[in-house]
């Protein structure tokens, strides 16, 4: 199944400008061309590899496994997510 076939709940971030993503290859994209914090990081690297997992196919693990991961990887490189009710609190 291609990735844009995977939808998520919306997330959207900031660094400089808002960016919504909207499916796990958006998520896995990012996370790989566009990633403006460390990737060296646990959650970083938890997410890349959730990411993967949905896109090859996984039966452990869900499209929304893959954005609760991302939104963690976000929080980790310190930048902002929007709409998330489950985000700490600064």
């Amino acid at each position: 199944m291609p990735g844009e076939a995977m939808p998520i709940t919306p997330v959207q971030i900031a660094w400089g400008d808002y960016s919504t993503l909207s499916t796990v290859f958006d998520l896995a994209d990012c996370l790989m061309q566009q990633w403006p914090g460390p990737t060296d990081g646990d959650g970083y690297l938890t997410a890349l590899m959730v990411c993967g997992a949905v896109l090859a196919g996984s039966e452990d693990d869900v499209p929304e496994d893959a954005r609760v991961a991302f939104i963690e990887a976000a929080y980790e490189a310190g930048l902002s997510v929007m709409g998330d009710d489950d985000g700490p609190d600064f």
